[in-house]
């Protein structure tokens, strides 16, 4: 063997001829001279078993909270008389989207206007004639008959009360008036019951809208609903409480984080997934219903697997290899199969074990020594 080109890193190369029966090639090893340079440039690290948990990559669907979001809508048939919410705006809670008139509503206002008047009426000559009796002026057949009259009209007051309440849940009867300010009683106002962002405005001046019409719907985005399609054979590893992100092709350098609230009972049969929620918070609103994206979710199920600092895998001639030492500067050239990397470590799928010891720096010396004497 030619050692002249090697006289500043002094080592000796050989094949060892005592590799465990089972070995399918025999040990290789280098050696260095005590004198070595590089021999103190070595850093010995021994290699672990890591629990950890591969993430669940779905495709997703951006859909609203749906707690989220208000379908307004008329319990009768009206006239639009005026718009006042444009889409797109924002809305709060409570604010009045659009003027309605309902000849029905007129109507059901007139009607408890003036039986909540016949009603105060009876309940006053109820009281006149407890007291003309009380006095003995007037005979028992009187209070009688005032005290039926005075229930009849409660009664009546009541019944028109709950059917204005059922035409229109907002309005408040006790402040209503035959004047409202110059307002015709047919008149009532389509009102927001959350805030958030007005995203559909079916509506046009004096068109006709009914009971089974949607005319406006807001939608709070604040949070939204990432719907992920997770395959049948991640399910072991999803539960609820994990941890997700959620990327969409409109925004390729960023992600959004989130967490799985809820994950399905029902496998698809078709595509064998099951759809797990993921709540967003969407600072900004720039997740938009209907989006497509993918999710990574963080795995339930941990694993143990061997890991190594990337340092101590080289590449010689297509073989992925590690030194490992064997004492008096003696190094075993050990070849491995790799895993997922990240963060510095890389996996080890095969070729070492836990508690082993590999060259982490100053295997480049190695490694060229390895090449060199190896083409001698």
């Amino acid at each position: 063997m030619k050692m002249a080109a090697f006289a500043a890193i002094p080592l000796l190369f050989f094949a060892s001829a005592r590799a465990a029966p089972t070995a399918s090639r025999e040990k290789l090893t280098v050696k260095l001279a005590p004198d070595s340079t590089a021999q103190h440039e070595i850093v010995i690290t021994k290699v672990a078993a890591k629990s950890v948990a591969s993430d669940i990559a779905a495709t997703a669907t951006v859909d609203p909270d749906a707690n989220a979001v208000a379908i307004v809508a008329t319990r009768i048939p009206a006239r639009v008389i005026k718009l006042i919410a444009q889409p797109g705006q924002q809305v709060a809670a409570g604010q009045p989207l659009a003027i309605l008139s309902s000849m029905e509503l007129g109507q059901a206002k007139a009607e408890f206007l003036k039986s909540r008047a016949l009603a105060d009426i009876a309940k006053q000559n109820l009281k006149r004639e407890e007291d003309l009796y009380a006095r003995k002026i007037a005979p028992l057949k009187d209070l009688l008959e005032a005290r039926a009259a005075q229930a009849t009209a409660a009664a009546n007051f009541r019944t028109a009360r709950e059917n204005l309440r059922i035409l229109v849940p907002g309005v408040e009867p006790a402040s209503l008036s035959w004047s409202e300010k110059g307002a015709a009683l047919s008149d009532f106002a389509l009102v927001s019951p959350i805030s958030g962002t007005l995203v559909k405005r079916n509506l046009t001046m004096g068109a006709m809208v009914d009971r089974n019409d949607e005319p406006l719907v807001v939608i709070n985005l604040d949070r939204v609903w990432v719907t992920a399609n997770v395959f049948e054979h991640d399910l072991a590893k999803l539960h609820q409480g994990a941890g997700a992100t959620v990327a969409v092709d409109a925004y390729p350098a960023r992600t959004f984080a989130g967490s799985v609230t809820y994950v399905s009972d029902e496998i698809d049969r078709a595509n064998r997934t099951v759809q797990a929620r993921i709540e967003v918070p969407n600072p900004g609103h720039l997740l938009k219903p209907g989006m497509f994206g993918h999710a990574e979710i963080s795995a339930a199920a941990m694993s143990e697997v061997v890991v190594a600092p990337e340092s101590a895998v080289f590449d010689i001639n297509g073989r992925k290899v590690v030194f490992i030492p064997a004492g008096s500067g003696v190094y075993e050239v050990r070849d491995v199969t790799l895993g997922a990397a990240g963060g510095g470590q890389v996996e080890i799928r095969s070729g070492i074990s836990p508690g082993d010891r590999v060259v982490s720096r100053g295997g480049l010396a190695l490694k060229t020594l390895f090449v060199r004497a190896a083409g001698e």
